[in-house]
């Protein structure tokens, strides 16, 4: 093989790999999303149990441990712990999304039902505003990231030749 036919092969290759790591962010961001659609579904239902039915807090746990299966996104998170308030966040949330989720679940059950429900109704809306700018993010890196790590790669292939 001749020097330009690896070259080539190389500006190929590095093209392909920068539309690569676009997508790879891309399902990053889509995983964030899914994650914290479960986590506000979760609040929600916690929310619920408690409110109306008065659910003890372990035997709800066990349940929703049965009901999340490993390939979910909040599956590895109930089979870490043994309570809510061992619960350990999902890998793909951010910082300050992972550190909202470890106080709100390490501080539940330590009230009564109505101060609980109280506190439930607030996390729900910071998950909520973290919900929302993950789609934000999520819509904008559809768009954008294959796309420019097309171009970077491409970029970089052209240097190569």
């Amino acid at each position: 093989m001749n020097s330009m036919a690896l070259r080539m092969a190389a500006a190929v290759l590095l093209t392909v790999c920068g539309f690569c790591l676009g997508d790879a962010r891309r399902q990053k961001l889509t995983a964030r999303r899914r994650t914290l659609e479960a986590v506000t579904e979760l609040l929600t239902r916690l929310r619920q149990e408690i409110a109306y039915r008065r659910t003890d807090l372990g035997q709800l746990y066990h349940t929703l441990a049965t009901e999340y299966d490993s390939g979910s996104p909040l599956g590895n998170t109930f089979r870490l712990g043994n309570c809510f308030q061992q619960m350990v966040p999902p890998e793909s949330l951010k910082t300050e999304e992972a550190a909202c989720f470890t106080v709100c679940f390490a501080d539940l059950g330590h009230a009564d039902a109505k101060q609980e429900c109280a506190r439930l109704d607030y996390y729900l809306q910071r998950f909520d505003g973290f919900l929302t700018c993950a789609k934000e993010e999520e819509q904008l890196s559809t768009h954008l990231d294959r796309r420019l790590g097309l171009a970077a790669g491409a970029m970089l292939g052209l240097l190569m030749l």
